[in-house]
């Protein structure tokens, strides 16, 4: 059978659209793939308890809470488990179903692989008299320094902020009546110098009102000048973007309700 010009000309300008298709998809697979492989994540599970993933897949579980906020107690995993204080909204170990090294000494540690201190702070402004000490844990995951403040009730001293050392990624309070309050939180901010800013442990639309009264995240976000402010449903990062960005953001996370 023979095929006529026109004929030919069609069939090799789909053979070449038809490859060209398959090849994008098989591109956009591979970076898909990559950005899976690279990269480490956030992710807020409500309150004070995050999920941070390394680039290896090995999981820390911050600040586990328990029954009784309002938030849905879910069922977690991680190899790691940092505990900033013994009180139920940030204590609820049972919440983590896998095999896991619990952290809640201050001091320095490194598990799977990742660098962990503990910082002794408080709870209040009173040297812990009214609601005892707290310790902030910085971890060093991938290249990047990530800190959380727990329940931090006051401005950092110097020695505090000596001990904690340099922080590129800072998960912070900001609800006050337990903590620091957005108008203090701002100063803390200042006192690390962080590139990248997570609020937590703020009213929500699921904080039970018996818990009391905290502001919302936008007290913090009016006393916070030349940051961006964005929302993302999990945070992704490596140590080349944050060395290389010259934009300081806040990032509020959603949380599965």
């Amino acid at each position: 059978m023979k095929i006529n010009h026109k004929e030919k000309y069609v069939w090799v300008l789909s053979f070449i659209l038809t490859f060209c298709m398959m090849s994008a998809v098989v591109f956009a697979g591979d970076l898909s793939n990559s950005s899976e492989r690279k990269g480490a994540s956030i992710k807020w599970n409500g309150h004070s308890c995050f999920t941070i993933t390394s680039e290896k897949g090995i999981k820390i579980v911050t600040d586990p809470f328990g029954d009784g906020i309002g938030y849905k107690v879910q069922d977690l995993y991680a190899q790691i488990v940092s505990v900033s204080h013994d009180h139920f909204d940030h204590n609820y170990l049972e919440a983590v179903k896998s095999n896991f090294t619990a952290i809640r000494e201050r001091g320095k540690f490194k598990v799977e692989g990742i660098k962990i201190k503990g910082t002794k702070t408080y709870h209040d402004t009173e040297g812990g008299s009214q609601r005892g000490e707290n310790t902030v844990y910085t971890y060093k995951i991938d290249g990047v320094n990530v800190c959380h403040l727990g329940d931090l009730g006051h401005e950092l001293t110097k020695e505090q902020v000596e001990s904690i050392e340099k922080v590129d990624i800072l998960m912070i309070p900001v609800g006050g009546l337990y903590t620091i309050d957005g108008e203090t939180a701002a100063k803390v901010v200042n006192q690390l110098n962080p590139k990248v800013v997570i609020p937590m442990h703020y009213k929500t639309e699921v904080l039970s009102p018996d818990f009391g009264e905290l502001s919302i995240v936008d007290s913090f976000i009016e006393n916070i000048d030349g940051w961006k402010v964005v929302k993302e449903d999990i945070f992704t990062f490596n140590k080349s973007e944050i060395a290389k960005s010259k934009e300081k953001r806040i990032v509020i996370l959603n949380f599965d309700k």
